[in-house]
């Protein structure tokens, strides 16, 4: 894949398709109670569960990353599941941003997003100092304060399968006029047992 000299990269947990299909049944339940064109909602394609956002990385630089953080990731995380609770308001209630579904649990990925951090700024680059909060994101709200969000309260997110954890993958998030379109650019994975 060609690639510009400088991109916009994080590591994530692809989803499943089954679990897109699930989500994307939810989102449309959801847009259709919203009734308000004042969200942008994610497309099925792109749903992930963000672990690190880089804005800028030198292409040149990639291989080297991905090197640093397989060796972080090496002998040390296991395989595991996650699955999905209630929906939430990011960053609160009361700064109403982004529409996002809970994960749990949350400190295996938190030590996940530590680990591949930990690469990262070993790789010359720095990483967001802000707490880290798992959660897969629905939809982002354009006017936060003339928004009704009161449709959310009856939401009743449905009974989905546990995703297994076993890789994480590097997307290039390419800027494009209808949204953003994201490729994997690497897969790094792990087999070891369940535990």
């Amino acid at each position: 894949m060609m690639l510009p000299p400088i991109i916009r990269v994080f590591f994530a947990i692809d989803l499943p398709q089954s679990i897109r299909d699930s989500v994307s049944r939810f989102m449309g339940s959801l847009k259709k109670n919203a009734k308000s064109h004042a969200i942008r909602w994610v497309r099925p394609e792109n749903l992930h569960i963000t672990l690190q956002f880089l804005a800028e990385v030198r292409a040149e630089h990639l291989s080297q990353m991905l090197a640093n953080v397989r060796q972080e990731l090496e002998g040390v995380v296991k395989n595991s599941s996650i699955s999905f609770t209630e929906v939430h308001l990011f960053p609160s209630v009361f700064r109403p941003r982004v529409i996002v579904l809970g994960v749990k649990p949350q400190e295996e990925l938190v030590r996940l997003a530590e680990l591949i951090g930990r690469g990262i700024k070993a790789s010359h680059y720095d990483i967001e100092n802000r707490l880290f909060r798992p959660h897969l994101t629905l939809g982002r709200i354009k006017q936060p304060f003339s928004t009704n969000l009161k449709f959310l309260s009856a939401a009743v997110v449905p009974v989905m399968e546990a995703i297994s954890v076993n890789e994480v993958a590097l997307f290039y998030s390419e800027p494009r006029p209808e949204g953003s379109r994201y490729t994997v650019i690497e897969r790094i994975g792990w087999c070891l047992p369940m535990t």
